[in-house]
């Protein structure tokens, strides 16, 4: 009987010391830590210093911020609050620079919680064509390198001015019709004369 009294005590005694520390982690006003990695929806990491924030009905309790992919590690550790032991069983959602995670957790006194976080992944605008003069649908016009009076002199619409919308002018040289347009007309008065001449050389590129 002696023999069995102190197995009987140290049995007690052990059991005396643990009941403390079970209550201990079930007491409300405890913090929940969340720690893990933050990912686009394509997989790819998170970029470094981006805030994580844990919030309950729409109030932060708890913040870190990224770093190689991951959040709530050492030293920016993420400890979601309850200084007025309100929280237990509350849902908790976590925003990525303001941006709602996918993944959400239950608020629990004294818990250690891996939550690994997923946000959506950024998307790049697609450019819009410019539609031609022409109407037709995705068909870019080209900027011309000229001014607006230089396009008038440019015979053959190749961005410059010189010895082919000269010759332009000379084959069309002294045609008069106020009816006609002539294409050595660069002013635009019926004739193909010096005023037209003057013009080629005041916009001359070569």
């Amino acid at each position: 009987m002696s023999k069995i009294f102190p197995k009987a005590v140290s049995v007690i005694v052990v059991a005396s010391f643990l009941v403390p520390l079970v209550g201990f982690a079930q007491t409300p006003g405890l913090p929940h830590q969340f720690f893990g990695t933050v990912k686009f929806t394509d997989g790819v990491a998170v970029p470094n210093g981006r805030t994580v924030e844990a919030k309950i009905n729409g109030s932060v309790v708890g913040s870190s911020v990224t770093a190689s992919g991951n959040y709530g590690y050492n030293p920016n550790l993420l400890f979601a609050l309850d200084n007025d032991g309100v929280n237990a069983g509350e849902t908790v959602e976590f925003y990525v620079s303001g941006v709602k995670a996918n993944e959400t957790a239950v608020f629990a006194n004294g818990n250690s919680s891996q939550r690994n976080l997923t946000i959506p992944a950024p998307t790049t605008p697609t450019p819009t064509p410019t539609p031609s003069g022409s109407g037709g649908r995705g068909i870019t016009t080209p900027t011309s390198p000229l001014s607006a009076a230089a396009q008038k002199v440019d015979a053959n619409k190749d961005g410059k001015i010189d010895v082919l919308d000269f010759n332009t002018l000379m084959v069309n040289w002294g045609s008069t019709n106020a009816n006609e347009v002539f294409v050595g007309d660069f002013n635009g008065d019926g004739k193909v004369n010096v005023f037209d001449f003057n013009l080629l050389m005041i916009n001359w590129t070569l």
